[in-house]
C-alpha cells in the first residue's frame, strides 16, 4: 500500500502503525520486516511498504462503543449509574441474516395496512410498515387477485376475480359450531374475511365498480352477469330480462366503465364503444340503452357528468338540444311488442298512441308515371318533427307508417305495406305475390306485354312484374328468387296487355309472368302472430311516449 506522510518520520519494518476509521473505531498494524522503503526523513515523500496480518492475543483494536464504565482501580460495571437492575450498556441489535434476491414484489392475494393516523392526537403513522407487528392479510388465492376495496360501514368489502369478501375492520369474530357468529372482539385491524353466498366476483374490471349508499354495482365478465351487492347480499341484476344480452355483449368489451346517476337513480353500464345500459331499482329493471358512451362519469350535487377526450359534459343541460350528446345529435327509439290473443294470427289494421307531437311530412306534389298526385289535405302544410314509425313488422311480413294524424287526443294511422324485390326470404305462398300467364308475345319498344286470356283482375298499377324463363325441355324449375328477374313497374292495364315504365330486363315469349302487389298502396293490415314496431322521435324537444295501441281482427286460430 502507498502512504503519504507530511512530517520528518523514518519507518523501519515491524514499527506498528494506527489506522483511525471514520466510524471512530481503531485498527492496529504491523510493517513487514523488510517491507518498506525505511529511513526516508523527507516530508510529503510517498513510499510503498508491506503490512502484515496481526492476529490473537497480539491484535490491538479499539471500538467505537463502550459496553462499560472503568472506574480507574480495576473495577468495571456494565449497567447505567452501577445500579442493580438498570439496563446494560450494549451495542443494540445486530443483523445476523442478509436478504437474498431482494425485489419488488406485488401481493395479489393480501393487504397490508400501516400504522394509525389520529390527528386530534397529532399522530401520523401513514409511513410506518413495521413487520414484526401483524400488519398483513391474506385471502384464499383460489379467489384469485384483489382487484378493488370498498370501505363499508365498519367492513372492508374486497372485490376478487372470482369470490366477493366481507373483512372484519377492528374487530374478529367467534363463531358457534353452525358457523353462525355469536361474539366479535376489538382484536386484529383486520379481521375475519367472510364471503358473500354466490360464486360471483368482478373478473378483471375493478372500473365497472361503483357505490351509491348501501348498493353497489359491479359486472362479472367471466361469468356474462351484472351484479348488485346489497343488505341481501349479491344479486345477479343482469338476469332481469337481460341475461343472454349481457352474456354475449360483456365479453366484447375491453373496458367495462361503470357509473351512477344520481338526477335519475340509475346504474349505468358503458361497454367499450357499443353502447350504455342504464339498471333502475324502482322497476326492478334495464330502462334504456343510450347513445353516449364516456370515458369516466360521475354525479356531484345531484348532476351527472361524463368524460370524453379529457373534457366534462353536464347531462340534463336545459340550454342543450335534447338527443344531443357530445356535439352529436341521434334520434330517439323505443320498441314495442303488440301480441293480444298470442295463439291465433291476427290481422294489424291500425296504430295509434299517446304522447306528445308526432312527426308531420310536408304535403308535396308528386309525379307518378305520367299521373299528378296531389295531396288535399291541410294539416300537412308544414312539416313537423316528432313520433314516427321507423319499422313495424310481424312474423310474416313488414309495414310502414311515416306519421300520424291526431284523432280525439290520440295519433292515429292506418298500417301500410313496405316495397321490398323478391328475395331469398320471400314467401311465395303469400297473397301478394301472383301469377299472370305464360308471355304470347310483347312489344319490346312500347315495353308491352301480351297474353292469351284475360289479365289477373288483382294486377293494379305500380304493382312490379317478374319473368322466369323455362328451361330447354319447356318445364318451369321451381320458383325461387335466383331465377326469376325483374320487368318493370305497370304504368296500364288492359284487357290481355300490361305496359311497364322503364323495362329493366327483357323477357322472352313463353317466359312464365308473375307480379309483386304494390304494398304502399294495397296493403292495408299486416298479417302475423305478433307485431313489433320501433317508435322513433327526431326532435331536440321534450317529447312524451305514454301508451301504443292497435285494432286488430284474428285472422285464424
Amino acid at each position: 500500500m502507498a502512504i503519504t506522510y507530511s512530517t520528518n518520520v523514518t519507518i523501519h519494518g515491524g514499527d506498528w502503525l494506527k489506522i483511525t476509521r471514520p466510524d471512530g473505531s481503531v485498527v492496529h498494524v504491523r510493517i513487514a520486516p523488510g517491507g518498506a522503503n525505511v529511513g526516508s526523513t523527507i516530508a510529503n515523500h510517498s513510499d510503498t511498504f508491506t503490512i502484515e496480518a496481526v492476529s490473537g492475543h497480539n491484535a490491538k483494536h479499539v471500538l467505537n462503543w463502550n459496553n462499560c464504565y472503568s472506574f480507574g482501580n480495576g473495577v468495571e460495571s456494565n449497567r447505567v449509574t452501577d445500579t442493580f437492575n438498570n439496563p446494560y450498556v450494549t451495542p443494540g441489535v445486530r443483523v445476523s441474516t442478509v436478504f437474498e434476491d431482494y425485489k419488488e414484489e406485488h401481493r395479489k392475494y393480501g393487504l397490508i395496512y400501516s400504522g394509525l393516523y389520529n390527528g386530534i392526537s397529532s399522530t401520523n403513522n401513514l409511513n410506518q410498515f413495521i413487520q414484526a407487528e401483524k400488519i398483513t392479510k391474506d385471502i384464499n388465492p383460489i379467489y384469485g387477485s384483489i382487484q378493488k376495496i370498498h370501505a363499508r360501514d365498519t367492513d372492508l368489502v374486497t372485490l376478487c376475480e372470482d369470490k366477493v369478501l366481507k373483512i372484519l375492520a377492528n374487530k374478529d369474530a367467534v363463531y358457534n359450531a353452525d358457523g353462525n357468529p355469536q361474539l366479535t372482539a376489538n382484536i386484529n385491524v383486520l379481521g375475519q374475511a367472510i364471503p358473500f353466498v354466490g360464486e360471483y366476483g368482478i373478473s378483471k374490471n375493478p372500473e365497472s365498480f361503483v357505490s351509491e349508499a348501501y348498493r353497489s354495482y359491479f359486472t362479472d365478465k367471466q361469468r356474462g352477469t351484472v351484479m348488485r351487492l346489497s343488505r341481501d347480499g349479491l344479486t345477479p341484476i343482469s338476469e332481469h330480462g337481460m341475461k343472454d344480452w349481457f352474456r354475449d355483449n360483456l365479453k366484447l368489451g375491453n373496458k367495462l366503465i361503470g357509473s351512477y346517476d344520481d338526477r335519475n337513480d340509475e346504474y349505468n353500464i358503458t361497454i367499450g364503444n357499443q353502447t350504455t345500459v342504464s339498471f333502475k331499482e324502482d322497476v326492478k329493471g334495464w330502462v334504456s340503452f343510450k347513445s353516449f358512451m364516456p370515458e369516466n362519469a360521475i354525479s356531484c350535487a345531484n348532476n351527472y357528468f361524463t368524460i370524453l377526450e379529457g373534457k366534462l359534459y353536464e347531462h340534463y343541460n336545459e340550454n342543450v338540444d335534447r338527443n344531443t350528446f357530445y356535439n352529436t345529435y341521434a334520434d330517439s327509439s323505443v320498441s314495442v311488442i303488440l301480441n293480444d290473443i298470442p295463439g291465433s294470427v291476427k290481422s294489424f289494421h291500425t296504430l295509434d298512441y299517446e304522447g306528445s307531437q308526432s312527426k308531420i311530412d310536408p304535403n308535396q306534389n308528386t309525379i307518378s308515371g305520367s299521373n299528378l298526385a296531389i295531396d288535399n289535405s291541410y294539416y300537412n302544410l308544414r312539416g313537423k318533427s316528432g313520433w314516427y314509425v321507423d319499422n313495424i313488422k310481424t312474423d310474416k311480413q313488414e309495414g310502414s307508417l311515416n306519421e300520424f294524424i291526431e284523432k280525439e287526443g290520440k295519433w292515429f294511422n292506418y298500417i301500410k305495406g313496405v316495397n321490398s324485390t323478391i328475395s331469398e326470404e320471400t314467401d311465395f305462398g303469400a297473397f301478394n305475390i301472383q301469377g299472370i300467364g305464360i308471355l304470347e308475345s310483347f312489344d319490346p319498344n312500347a315495353a308491352t306485354l301480351n297474353f292469351a286470356n284475360n289479365i289477373n283482375t288483382s294486377l293494379q298499377i305500380g304493382d312490379v312484374i317478374y319473368f322466369q324463363t323455362p328451361n330447354h325441355n319447356s318445364i318451369f324449375v321451381t320458383i325461387a328468387s335466383s331465377n326469376i328477374l325483374e320487368y318493370g313497374v305497370v304504368i296500364d292495364i288492359q284487357k290481355q296487355s300490361i305496359t311497364v315504365d322503364t323495362p329493366v330486363n327483357t323477357p322472352a315469349v313463353g317466359d312464365y309472368i308473375l307480379f309483386s302487389k304494390n304494398q304502399v298502396v294495397n296493403m292495408s293490415s299486416l298479417l302475423g302472430y305478433y307485431a313489433k314496431a320501433t317508435f322513433k322521435n327526431n326532435s331536440t324537444h321534450k317529447a312524451e311516449l305514454f301508451s301504443v295501441n292497435s285494432e286488430i281482427t284474428e285472422s285464424s286460430k
